[in-house]
C-alpha cells in the first residue's frame, strides 16, 4: 500500500530498506509497518533518487546528514528553554535588575508577554 501513496516500485522499497536507508518495523507475522518517519524518509529518498539523480552512496550521506541536523536542533531547542527558563525564573525573582544588558528583542517580547 506504501507504494501505492508514493508511487513507487515495491521492489524499489525493499532495496531501499536492503541497503539501510530505511528500517521499517515488522509485524510477528514479518509484515512491514511504515511508521510517519519511514514514509517522510521514502519521500526524501524518492526525491533524491528520482527527481535529483543522487545515487544510493549519496543519498545515505545525505540522509546521515539530515539525522545529524536534526539531532543538533533538538539539542539547540532544548538548551534554549532551559535558557529561557532560568531567565524567567530570575527575571520573576528578582526582576529587572542587572537584567537589561542580557535583553535582546525576542527576549524582550517573551518578558512582556509573561
Amino acid at each position: 500500500m506504501i507504494e501505492k501513496i508514493l508511487k513507487i516500485h515495491e521492489q524499489t522499497i525493499r532495496n531501499y530498506e536492503k541497503q539501510k536507508l530505511i528500517k521499517p518495523s515488522r509485524t510477528q507475522s514479518g509484515r512491514r509497518m511504515y511508521s510517519l518517519k519511514d514514509i517522510a524518509k521514502l519521500k526524501i529518498i524518492t526525491t533524491l533518487s528520482k527527481d535529483m539523480g543522487i545515487n544510493t552512496a549519496g543519498i545515505e550521506v545525505i540522509m546521515k546528514l539530515l539525522e545529524e541536523i536534526e539531532k543538533m536542533k533538538q539539542i539547540h531547542e532544548s538548551k534554549i528553554k532551559e535558557l529561557e527558563s532560568k531567565l524567567n525564573y530570575y527575571y520573576q525573582n528578582y526582576g529587572e535588575v542587572g537584567i537589561t544588558q542580557y535583553k535582546t528583542p525576542s527576549i524582550q517580547k517573551k518578558l512582556e508577554d509573561s
